[in-house]
């Protein structure tokens, strides 16, 4: 087996805004932003984007750009160190000879081979991301890794369909929109627009979103951007403690060292 790069998207626009968006599109969700009177769905959306700021020169800014600055670019990695790439070709042999894994977490658990979507989720980039979380401790990132695939097969992230997730996000309390200065895409969280009760489907929505904006990285990036947005937050639409630590726990154990920025704003 060998890594494959990974497929990105090109950017859509750069943002190092932490205003609370005021119309967007929610990924997930199913009602479309409201179009005026005898205008056309594309209309009403390019009339949105003329509202959006093209450039620096337009002053301050407090809105996404319409378009990705061409100076928005992800810092360049350092280069390795001897001993660190050596301990990244050992994790990639290792890597490179699975074929099976399990398939829970569950002591003794039934294996299934690797997909080709689970291969290329162990790029080279991946792998680096693992090794620095670990110290560059080649057992620990090797097993980190492989429960990382066994829970993204046990929770079933590569199941959680838009149609699914879209009751969560019918009020746009989360919302994929721009990119920062080093062009991170942004995720808002914005919970006074909290519109569900607390279940496992509130994680779930997280997981699909955070899945979505790495989707949206461009090349060399690997970072995201966190946009927390507390104003007029009622007692009640907050993540319960629970939720809290179940969030922690799969941000650092599954999506170790895609934490590029977060802002919180309006949080008294």
């Amino acid at each position: 087996m060998s890594a494959a790069p990974e497929t990105q998207a090109a950017p859509a626009a750069a943002v190092p805004a932490v205003n609370e968006p005021a119309q967007s599109q929610t990924a997930g969700s199913n009602p479309a932003p409201e179009t005026p009177a005898g205008a056309t769905e594309s209309t009403s959306a390019k009339n949105i984007e003329l509202e959006l700021p093209m450039s620096a020169a337009d002053g301050l800014i407090q809105k996404p750009f319409a378009r990705p600055l061409d100076t928005a670019k992800p810092t360049p990695p350092a280069k390795l160190q001897p001993d660190q790439q050596a301990k990244y070709n050992e994790v990639f042999k290792t890597v490179s000879e699975w074929t099976a894994l399990p398939t829970t977490s569950a002591k003794n658990a039934p294996t299934a081979p690797l997909t080709d979507s689970e291969r290329m989720f162990l790029t080279r980039e991946c792998i680096l991301r693992y090794l620095r979380a670990s110290k560059w401790n080649v057992s620990e990132a090797t097993t980190r890794l492989q429960r990382t695939l066994t829970w993204r097969r046990e929770y079933g992230v590569e199941k959680l369909t838009a149609d699914y997730i879209s009751i969560e996000n019918e009020t746009g309390k989360q919302v994929i929109l721009g990119y920062d200065i080093e062009g991170r895409p942004c995720l808002y969280l914005i919970p006074s627009k909290q519109n569900t009760e607390t279940s496992d489907r509130q994680i779930e929505h997280l997981v699909f979103m955070l899945e979505r904006v790495i989707d949206l990285m461009g090349p060399d990036q690997e970072t995201l951007a966190l946009l927390v947005n507390f104003k007029e937050t009622k007692s009640g639409q907050n993540a319960s403690i629970g939720q809290a630590k179940q969030t922690l726990n799969f941000l650092q154990n599954h999506y170790p060292e895609r934490m590029g920025r977060a802002l919180v704003i309006n949080s008294k």
